[in-house]
């Protein structure tokens, strides 16, 4: 099982457990892919000026 299906088991179980319902926006998607493409560049930064 991947982590991504693990993840949406866990928040399947979790809003069974709680009887809540848990929704993100498309802001928060968007906000997460930017946050993503940010680490992969910090990332890049680092590892170019460790080499250098």
């Amino acid at each position: 099982m991947t982590e991504e299906m693990q993840t949406i088991e866990h928040n399947s179980a979790m809003q069974d457990f709680t009887d809540l319902t848990y929704t993100t926006s498309t802001q928060h998607k968007d906000s997460i892919e930017a946050w993503i493409k940010g680490n992969s560049c910090d990332l890049d930064k680092m590892q170019t000026h460790i080499i250098t």
